[in-house]
């Protein structure tokens, strides 16, 4: 290093020598190094000083030392960053950003905001069929090419929907118990929600079909789609085709038709009163529509509709309480609509949505809920509500 260059450093950075040469030897020799070389790029010497400058802190060493690269280039130095925190260890404090980079998951400390009510009143989409896209016959292909992609397009259907069972068991273990279903006037955190009693009812119905459709997709392969229209029950609701769910529908409407003109010859309403739990077995295909041909209650008529009679009284009251029909999903109105006895084919949303509410407020009870025995009070008027609107003692929905 010439002595021209030495004296320009002293000129530049006088204060080094107000601390002597001999309290930091170590940090001054960088400097003298980097004044004496015209070989660095600005932006290494800015990198270098820099260092130098992190190096020096805490030995009484000023942090403009940067500039002392040389006076004949004018090398522009960064903002100052402000500090970073820094964790007991002395390291820097890992940002949420940084924890989604590494893969992990990020500490959540803002409140958790409420479950929206139409979680709590529809069950998953999963547990309702997929939609089934057919494919419309091209004039210029050939039949084989068409039924080769009508095959391949219920494949796809069937697939997605058996895939949705074992999804729909899963999210089944994630939710709270509904093994006890729920009596009206009970409080609002003793009972599961009205979306997880759903779930929990349609998984069993669903894996109890499972074993046999299995073993007619196996057996018949490409020929389901026929045979499931002879047997339309007989699959799991989530691998149901529109057309079986139509059939299924226009047998359940034609029973119910019948029994209502049936009724219609029962004057009296102890008459009707009589013939009540075999009339809402009918309605709502509690049983076997071979014991209306034997003009004969199913067995057991009186029991299946008193349960079938509460579990409505249940889901009215949750429905009711959970923010009203408007909060239903299209789908789900479709299904209530369907469980109260009440006609769907060729019906518009619109118009089932209108019923489901005219249903709902019929129901409603109007006693006061207060003690256990104003609750089970409230219980029974709400169930004979639901018998009188089934029976059509109120009138049509």
């Amino acid at each position: 290093m010439s002595l021209n260059t030495g004296l320009r450093l002293a000129r530049v950075q006088p204060t080094l020598l107000s601390h002597g040469f001999t309290t930091a030897p170590a940090a001054i020799l960088p400097l003298l190094f980097l004044g004496a070389s015209s070989q660095y790029t600005p932006g290494l010497r800015m990198r270098r000083s820099s260092r130098f400058a992190s190096s020096s802190t805490g030995k009484g060493l000023p942090r403009t030392t940067s500039r002392a690269a040389s006076t004949s280039t004018v090398t522009q130095t960064k903002p100052e960053e402000p500090p970073q925190p820094h964790t007991a260890s002395g390291s820097t404090t890992t940002t949420r950003a940084d924890l989604n980079t590494l893969g992990q998951p990020a500490p959540s400390h803002e409140p958790s905001s409420p479950i929206p009510a139409a979680t709590l009143l529809n069950p998953p989409a999963s547990t309702r069929p997929p939609p089934l896209d057919l494919p419309t016959r091209d004039p210029s292909a050939s039949l084989f090419r068409h039924l080769f992609s009508l095959g391949k397009a219920y494949t796809n259907f069937y697939k997605t929907g058996l895939k949705a069972v074992f999804t729909n068991r899963t999210l089944l273990r994630t939710t709270p118990s509904a093994a006890t279903p729920p009596h009206l006037g009970n409080s609002a955190d003793t009972y599961p929600s009205r979306a997880a009693i759903l779930l929990r009812a349609r998984v069993r119905h669903d894996l109890a079909r499972l074993p046999v459709f299995g073993v007619v997709v196996l057996v018949c392969g490409e020929f389901t789609p026929l045979i499931v229209l002879l047997f339309p029950k007989l699959t799991p609701y989530t691998c149901r085709i529109p057309k079986q769910l139509d059939v299924i529908r226009k047998g359940a409407e034609d029973r119910r038709g019948a029994s209502y003109r049936a009724l219609a010859h029962v004057s009296r309403e102890d008459g009707l009163h009589r013939t009540a739990d075999g009339h809402i077995c009918r309605v709502l295909g509690l049983t076997s529509r071979w014991w209306d041909r034997a003009g004969l209650d199913g067995p057991m008529s009186s029991v299946k509709a008193a349960k079938a009679v509460e579990w409505i009284v249940n889901d009215d009251r949750m429905i009711r309480e959970g923010g009203g029909v408007e909060i239903v999903e299209n789908g789900e109105v479709v299904l209530a609509c369907e469980d109260r006895g009440i006609d769907v084919r060729g019906k518009e949303i619109g118009e089932l949505r209108r019923k489901l509410e005219s249903w709902i407020s019929k129901t409603a009870p109007t006693s006061a809920q207060g003690d256990q025995a104003d609750a089970e009070g409230t219980r029974h008027e709400a169930e004979d509500k639901v018998r009188r609107v089934l029976l059509r003692l109120e009138g049509d929905v």
